[in-house]
């Protein structure tokens, strides 16, 4: 059973703002989505919603270009 409540444009801004980074990502794209089933999405929509699936992690150092540091081998 769902619950209605009305909850103006204002409220619920701050309630998404106190949300993490994922749980906000998740909730833009599981609206995206949503729109995406009831109508074709824009590109700036498309955007948006390849942009919400990306990490927001940053590299902590330059990968190695030896192939032993990447599989702990020789190359053989």
């Amino acid at each position: 059973m769902a619950v209605q409540l009305s909850i103006n444009y204002d409220q619920l801004v701050e309630l998404v703002e106190q949300l993490s980074e994922e749980q906000q990502q998740a909730l833009i794209a599981q609206l995206l989505a949503d729109k995406a089933s009831q109508r074709s999405l824009t590109t700036a929509e498309k955007i948006k919603m390849l942009d919400s699936a990306k990490i927001h992690h940053p590299v902590n150092k330059s990968p190695s270009i030896h192939r032993s540091d990447w599989y702990d081998d020789d190359g053989r």
